[in-house]
């Protein structure tokens, strides 16, 4: 499983820096965030590090009122439901073709997808019309179908159970999928709603479709039970999970500027004074991220002799170091056979729990970015869709 960038405010640098170091990789590009001319300036750097981008069109709300989104000429000016006819559709699919996918040598083609609450006949019917001019217009780039759904819909199976029916009688490289939690919080304290997730990607990759999940954070390296193509993810908290105000009035994304240390061990992320706290008891040693994860950004935190918080540790510092971290365990959490990965994914769990009891024992909290908030709803989904899939799995892992 692979983790790709997705892209927010500020990222545009930093994502340039981390390529150059991994040497490969995709960036999902944000109409949100980029204009068309910085698009295609910034495709242009990604690629000589040998990086990659497609872009997201973001149509999940039609009727965005956020201007810089809605000013991309793909996006209809007037959009009613009742009039979005297949010519309109027919327009918008040939400005991002060649506008946007052929001038940025896009890696595969995102269809606009809407974000409904309702899985029924009319969501049937918009995407077999975006999907039948897709296949008629793109004929160089693999088609990946956008499915975004509410939390309404990702907390109804039978919804779920819908969408994997409709996606089977398409003939379509993959899905981008983008699901609403059903709470505000960061870390998901929901163990239906990430069954029902797992479900769907895992019907979808019985199809033998690829299989992205957008807007994620670490809480999701539980894709790898359905062997998900990649996650997504960035630096702000809204672009690590998805939240339809980020695609209305404008918002910088920037209204806590608090730095945070990603401990990948204890799959928690804390504010540096707690990293204080934990070197004057002794234990900062222990938040330290293993070298085997390559990443030197946070280094300077664990500085013999000083105290983290009076260190040059900067934002860019933090956003790196996460999704550096992230990436790898990414990369390692699928294993060559089904009951390895389980078994991968549980001790890594178990061992964030018994880690973050210490360090709360010993003053060190992350607040609402502590794992121990949602580890047993975690292990909860994960025995849940051990006893629905995970028979399928062990015997299919090898082909998916």
């Amino acid at each position: 499983m692979d983790l790709y960038l997705q892209f927010g405010h500020g990222m545009m640098s930093m994502s340039e820096e981390l390529l150059d170091s991994w040497g490969t990789g995709i960036v999902i590009l944000s109409p949100r965030d980029l204009t068309l001319t910085q698009m295609t300036g910034y495709a242009t750097r990604i690629a000589s590090k040998g990086g990659r981008v497609v872009v997201d069109p973001q149509f999940f709300i039609p009727r965005s009122d956020h201007d810089r989104l809605t000013s991309h000429s793909f996006w209809p000016s007037n959009y009613q439901t009742a009039l979005f006819s297949r010519s309109e559709i027919v327009q918008m699919l040939t400005i991002l073709r060649d506008d946007y996918n052929t001038p940025l040598n896009s890696d595969f083609f995102i269809l606009p997808g809407l974000m409904s609450s309702l899985i029924n006949d009319d969501w049937y019917a918009y995407n077999n019309i975006l999907i039948e001019e897709a296949q008629k217009l793109i004929t160089d780039k693999d088609i990946y179908i956008a499915i975004c759904i509410s939390k309404e819909a990702a907390s109804d199976e039978d919804s779920i159970h819908q969408i994997i029916e409709y996606l089977d009688t398409w003939d379509i490289a993959g899905c981008y999928i983008i699901a609403e939690p059903t709470t505000n919080e960061y870390l998901v304290s929901d163990p239906n709603w990430m069954v029902n997730l797992l479900d769907l990607t895992t019907g979808i990759k019985h199809q033998h479709k690829k299989v992205i999940v957008g807007y994620t954070n670490h809480q999701m390296l539980l894709f790898s039970l359905s062997k998900v193509d990649a996650i997504a993810s960035g630096n702000w908290l809204n672009v690590r999970n998805f939240n339809t105000s980020r695609f209305n009035s404008p918002e910088d994304g920037m209204s806590r500027r608090s730095k945070w240390y990603y401990c990948p061990q204890a799959l928690s992320e804390y504010q540096i004074p707690f990293l204080d706290m934990a070197n004057r008891v002794g234990i900062l040693p222990n938040l330290r991220t293993d070298n085997s994860f390559g990443s030197s950004y946070s280094d300077i935190l664990f500085t013999p002799g000083t105290q983290p918080s009076t260190v040059n540790y900067t934002e860019r510092h933090s956003f790196q170091h996460y999704l550096h971290c992230l990436r790898y365990q990414a990369r390692l959490s699928v294993k060559p056979t089904y009951s390895l990965t389980k078994e991968g994914l549980k001790i890594q769990l178990e061992t964030a729990r018994q880690l973050t009891e210490s360090f709360t024992r010993n003053g060190i909290t992350g607040r609402a970015r502590d794992f121990a908030n949602v580890v047993d709803y975690n292990l909860s989904a994960l025995a849940v869709y051990d006893n629905l899939r995970g028979l399928v799995q062990t015997n299919n892992w090898a082909t998916i």
